[in-house]
């Protein structure tokens, strides 16, 4: 039986793309489902970030297709992308830092479109599942530790109630206790209904979490299946081995 296009939340489809002139991703297919968790995993360079980036709009295709709902959007801008519900938490906790905890989170809503009653219903909503947010709402971004920083970076894209978030490298740095929050807050967003699509450098752990992998090498995908199954081949290892 055929599926419809819409099966998959995010489809790519042949995407290549770069830096000018430098070429990075090579005919790259992928695809997420609605409320699943994927990982996507493969050594420093393996072009991950510029997947993620390209994906998102930062970066321009050079070649193939990305399909949110089965809908052609890599010729859309940035916001466009968001405002779609495809939320991007870069590496690096990208936050104002001289501006307060609840400063940050409003910006979340920038281009939104929702009236003020609405933000403070979400408001409410993404403090109650970061109570360490809700006790420093009135301190600077840059007074809090790594880790809080990173919950802020991740609260403030669930203020749109994205349908996919996607997060680059997101344990980097932290205390071992601080990632396991983290990935208790990934179950948690499957659990409502959020698909993920992750890039960590724990690959184990991210792998232990994910419903699917695929496996970045080069700039090319190599490998996919259920997280377990990817878990345990030989893809995996010689992608790590042979960068």
């Amino acid at each position: 039986m055929s599926r419809e296009p819409s099966h998959y939340l995010l489809e790519v489809k042949g995407l290549s793309s770069g830096y000018g002139r430098v070429p990075v991703l090579r005919a790259v297919d992928m695809s997420v489902k609605a409320g699943q968790i994927v990982a996507l995993v493969g050594s420093n360079g393996a072009g991950k970030s510029t997947l993620l980036k390209t994906i998102s709009g930062l970066i321009p295709k050079t070649e193939g297709s990305v399909e949110w709902d089965g809908v052609e959007i890599s010729h859309r801008k940035p916001r466009a992308i968001v405002n779609l519900g495809l939320l991007h938490v870069a590496e690096g906790r990208r936050l104002f830092r001289s501006q307060s905890v609840e400063s940050n989170l409003d910006l979340g809503f920038y281009g939104a479109g929702l009236d003020r009653e609405a933000e403070m219903r979400r408001f409410d909503e993404v403090l109650g599942m970061f109570p360490m947010l809700a006790e420093r709402r009135r301190l600077p971004a840059g007074s809090l530790s790594g880790g809080q920083q990173q919950m802020l970076a991740i609260a403030q894209a669930l203020m749109r109630t994205p349908r996919l978030i996607v997060l680059d490298e997101p344990s980097l740095g932290l205390a071992p206790i601080i990632v396991d929050q983290v990935f208790e807050l990934l179950l948690r967003l499957r659990g409502e209904g959020c698909a993920v699509l992750l890039v960590e450098q724990l690959v184990e752990r991210a792998l232990e979490i994910a419903d699917h992998a695929f496996v970045l090498q080069n700039g090319r995908m190599v490998g996919s299946g259920r997280a377990e199954d990817v878990r345990q081949s030989e893809v995996l290892a010689q992608a790590y081995l042979t960068g």
